[in-house]
């Protein structure tokens, strides 16, 4: 007889973990608090607007994405490497000359860093392409921005580019994520390319819950309790289970694990419209003014057309910070920003806010993987998450999987 497998969470490891319980065939069901999968990888379509619940990327170096995802499918659409910084003095572009030689005289006399900054740039990139993604995370526990001066790098390197590209990233702007995690990004900055599919952030979900054909899945159930063999809604309803994949925060809902809640990373993600574009390259723009909100900002549009109805642009701003609701706010970051990029033109006007108070996961122990028994829980609940290892796409995914082999071993 098969056993009553249930998934709770539709995020990418829950859709992961169907995958392969389907895989050894198994019809598993997926339970999902909102209304439809995707977890923190969504996108809303308004007005001829897609609007990411977040900025998010697809970075293609990314091993499990590159398994489990059809790239030609989700039409990729690439990023410029390197980065676009903006300051009081104008703006200035940093680029990888490993992957960019045309860009290495630019890079050189440009005000970022010093001399040695930019050599660095170059010695770590030609370093990380030469380490495997695991021992790009062995042994450096230090933060970020102890790695960073252990390693050479003059504050004014720091504070122009790592700190609001990281940053960005990591989601907290004093580094303090373990230098494992910056090794890893920075070495799938620098092999791979950061992607937009055409249909947004969310085209990711929907070709991965697409691909799912024996998988029941129920959106709308939002798991207050586990109890035994036994999930319990907030409406009283039960869900038996023989094996249970948690693909989300098991501490609120079994009694026993009371102060092990995950701890996450917050951001604001402000989106305007505009005439005509503030960058008119597909560029990620780093705001390098310590007493800005803005962290970073792109034109969506440059990289997709299709982000935006025709004739207007999509910028995306990442906050540093979750502020107060307030026009009086977004009308002042459009002016900072029109100020900025020097494009009085581009007429912003705002559109849409996401307050994302489950960004990213904080975990001290960043690891590119684990074994699959560390997935068990009970004889009979499996986890599965990008917070076991570290904060990303690829992680999600491995964890899926990771957490059905550790069940079926179990079976």
């Amino acid at each position: 007889m098969e056993p009553n497998i249930v998934i709770l969470g539709g995020g990418v490891a829950g859709l992961i973990a169907a995958r392969h319980c389907e895989q050894a065939g198994y019809s598993p069901t997926l339970l999902e608090a909102a209304e439809e999968v995707g977890g923190r990888v969504r996108t809303d379509y308004r007005d001829g607007y897609q609007f990411d619940h977040g900025f998010q990327v697809l970075l293609t170096e990314y091993r499990e994405a590159q398994h489990y995802l059809d790239f030609d499918q989700l039409d990729l659409r690439h990023f410029t490497t390197g980065a676009l910084i903006v300051d009081e003095r104008g703006s200035f572009t940093v680029a990888d000359p490993l992957r960019e030689p045309s860009r290495l005289l630019p890079m050189v006399f440009s005000r970022v860093g010093s001399l040695r900054d930019k050599f660095l740039v170059w010695k770590l990139a030609n370093e990380l392409k030469q380490t495997s993604r695991e021992q790009a995370f062995t042994g450096y526990h230090q933060s970020t921005l102890a790695y960073l001066q252990e390693y050479g790098f003059s504050q004014r390197m720091i504070e122009q580019f790592f700190i609001p590209f990281f940053g960005g990233i990591f989601l907290e702007n004093q580094l303090t994520t373990p230098a494992g995690m910056f090794r890893f990004v920075f070495k799938m900055f620098s092999q791979g390319a950061a992607a937009l599919p055409r249909n947004g952030i969310a085209a990711i979900t929907q070709q991965l819950s697409g691909a799912l054909r024996k998988t029941t899945m129920q959106t709308g159930v939002r798991i207050r309790q586990i109890q035994g063999n036994t999930l319990t809604d907030t409406h009283g309803n039960t869900y038996p289970f023989d094996k249970l994949i948690l693909t989300t925060d098991p501490a609120p809902l079994m009694g026993n694990m009371p102060g092990q809640e995950i701890e996450w990373q917050q951001t604001c993600n402000i989106y305007y419209s505009a005439d005509v574009p503030l960058i008119d390259a597909p560029t990620i723009g780093l705001v390098s003014k310590p007493n800005s909100l803005i962290n970073n900002f792109c034109v969506l549009t440059k990289v997709w057309p299709d982000y935006a109805p025709n004739g207007k642009h999509l910028v995306s701003v990442t906050l540093k910070n979750i502020p107060a609701d307030s026009p009086e706010l977004y009308q002042a970051l459009g002016e900072e920003l029109i100020n900025l990029c020097q494009v009085p033109e581009a007429g912003l006007q705002f559109l849409h806010r996401y307050d994302i108070r489950q960004a990213l996961p904080v975990n001290p122990a960043q690891r590119y993987t684990m074994q699959a028994s560390e997935c068990s829980l009970t004889d009979d609940i499996y986890l599965a998450g990008d917070y076991l290892l570290n904060a990303s796409l690829d992680a999600a995914m491995r964890s899926g999987r990771l957490a059905v082999e550790a069940m079926l071993m179990s079976l």
